[in-house]
């Protein structure tokens, strides 16, 4: 299944078992904007060896292809949070499912999200790292929702806009599902899941532990 929706382009149908949806980025076109995001992030860590900290679970993916293009030393971590009231949006309303293993005071820390969502988490990811005292803190998602776009925490680097659509592939998922895709589509289940889809807070755990 993986080398037929990898060359799937945008625009084109995806069939899955428990849905369908709508490629909105091939995986070619990923790979173009992934390398021009590591040079850029290149060119920025000069003469430094940053750490990449993948939110979980949605960012995992992303974080292992953006190193492969760039051009410094590197460090990986790892960060997960939850909320503990699903209908509590408040920034202090989370706990620490998995904490960094990294001392990361004084060193030049790179976010690497999955999506950027309008969820709250991401201002307590913020505030959380500060506390360690990082030389730098600079964020990175691979795909950014319409609503997030003038989020109060800034994206330095940025793959792709989307609309708020519920999103699968490069390490997003649906129950789970569909994070090894490698391409980028909007999905909608079929049967009984239908329900789980809101569009207003799709993939919004993606951002933090999805």
């Amino acid at each position: 299944m993986i080398e037929a929706v990898r060359n799937l382009k945008q625009g084109d149908q995806l069939r899955l078992s428990d849905g369908d949806g709508k490629v909105l980025f091939g995986a070619e076109e990923i790979a173009v904007r992934v390398a021009e995001l590591g040079r850029e992030i290149t060119a920025a860590y000069q003469g430094t060896v940053p750490v990449l900290v993948a939110i979980l679970r949605g960012g995992f993916i992303f974080q292992c292809d953006l190193a492969h293009s760039i051009e410094v030393a590197q460090e990986f971590d790892f960060l997960a949070v939850s909320r503990f009231n699903p209908q509590e949006r408040g920034r202090t309303a989370v706990k620490v499912l998995h904490d960094l293993r990294s001392d990361i005071r004084g060193r030049d820390v790179l976010v690497v999200e999955g999506i950027r969502t309008d969820s709250t988490k991401i201002e307590y990811v913020q505030t959380f790292l500060q506390l360690r005292e990082p030389a730098t803190l600079r964020f990175a998602a691979l795909v950014c929702h319409e609503c997030a776009r003038n989020h109060s925490v800034p994206l330095q680097y940025k793959g792709f806009d989307i609309g708020n659509e519920f999103v699968v592939g490069c390490g997003l998922d649906y129950r789970e599902r569909y994070r090894n895709l490698p391409i980028i589509a909007t999905f909608s289940p079929t049967g009984g899941g239908a329900a789980a889809v809101s569009k207003k807070t799709a993939n919004a755990d993606a951002t933090a532990e999805g």
